[in-house]
């Protein structure tokens, strides 16, 4: 049976569901090994879920790191996991839906990446485990012993060596897709990290060269790591996927997001706010500027929607008057939807 979700009263009656990202954008980076979300955040939030608008997490983070700032938020139910790949319900500890990439084109993509980069580093996310090759986890703060332990990751579930090894790439007589078969049949995210260019050259470089075989991201600020999917998926495709299935139309949702992973999210949501701290590509996404992560921007937006305001923060007001000095006039501003 489709649910479907009955429209906001009072103050948020045009909105019927609300989706932020949690990294950088309701969640310092500075905190998020340990998913400490601002009381002000968690009241805006929670206040928003009680006037009748849905609440989503829509996030890269893997399931199993999603769910203390989603206790921190009250009872979400449906999270959005992995760019889109993962669907998981946290009430029923059920999962919904995943999207994997195919095994043929994960190690075709791995292949011509190592001709861009030989010193190339991967890493394949499964619903069950990480796995990781040397070099990958060198300089990366997600894999420090007291960020795993606060996201409840063990040593079972990292797995070390080649990906050609641990997922499999060459054994036979295996089922594609079975729960019994090969990792590499499962992997809903191919991670690859470099020293050889910045994050932007990088994420344009692979676009350009595997960008038809799977969905290239970028999430991680001042790393070279991207996010690998498969074609089709991602945050935009799941949020749009469970606004239809509650009848929910896209003039109905507003999003929040800080980085390159959130820019297809943030152009297809009604009304979406890029926090002042974002990436170039999501503040050219986004309709609208929220202050940063690190002054509850996305918490101020909600407060002016809650008090029957428009979300205009003051960072917006002052964007708002910057374009108009320049006569910039691309970006969607208050309100408008995208076609």
């Amino acid at each position: 049976m489709t649910e479907t979700i009955p429209p906001a009263g009072g103050r948020l009656d045009r909105t019927r569901l609300i989706a932020s990202d949690i990294d950088g954008t309701i969640l310092s980076y500075a905190d998020s090994h340990g998913g400490r979300v601002t009381e002000r955040t968690v009241a805006a939030f929670r206040a928003a879920a009680a006037s009748g608008v849905r609440v989503v997490l829509v996030t890269g983070r893997p399931v199993r790191w999603i769910r203390p700032v989603a206790d921190a938020l009250g009872d979400l139910g449906t999270v959005i996991c992995s760019n889109g790949a993962v669907v998981y319900d946290l009430a029923e500890d059920r999962l919904l839906r995943q999207d994997p990439l195919s095994a043929s084109a994960l190690f075709e993509v791995k292949d011509r990446l190592l001709e861009l980069d030989p010193e190339a580093a991967f890493s394949a996310e499964t619903l069950e485990a990480f796995h990781l090759e040397e070099g990958f986890t060198q300089d990366s703060l997600f894999f420090e012993e007291d960020r795993l332990r606060a996201a409840g990751v063990t040593s079972d579930m990292l797995h070390l060596g080649p990906l050609d090894e641990t997922l499999g790439r060459h054994d036979a007589g295996v089922a594609s897709g079975s729960a019994a078969g090969r990792p590499a049949d499962r992997v809903v995210k191919l991670l690859v990290k470099t020293t050889a260019m910045d994050p932007d050259a990088f994420l344009e470089t692979v676009r350009d060269h595997v960008g038809h075989l799977v969905t290239v991201t970028h999430s991680a600020p001042g790393v070279s790591l991207l996010e690998l999917s498969a074609p089709g998926v991602d945050k935009a495709s799941a949020l749009r996927r469970m606004a239809d299935e509650a009848a929910v139309a896209r003039e109905e949702v507003i999003a929040f997001g800080d980085m390159p992973n959130d820019v297809a999210m943030l152009e297809w949501a009604g009304t979406s706010w890029a926090v002042g701290s974002a990436h170039p590509l999501a503040r050219d996404a986004a309709g609208h500027l929220a202050g940063t992560c690190d002054d509850d921007g996305v918490a101020e937006v909600l407060e002016d929607l809650l008090a029957g305001g428009e979300g205009c923060s003051d960072a917006c007001r002052v964007d708002c008057e910057n374009l108009a000095e320049t006569g910039e006039t691309g970006r969607r501003r208050h309100g408008a939807t995208s076609a």
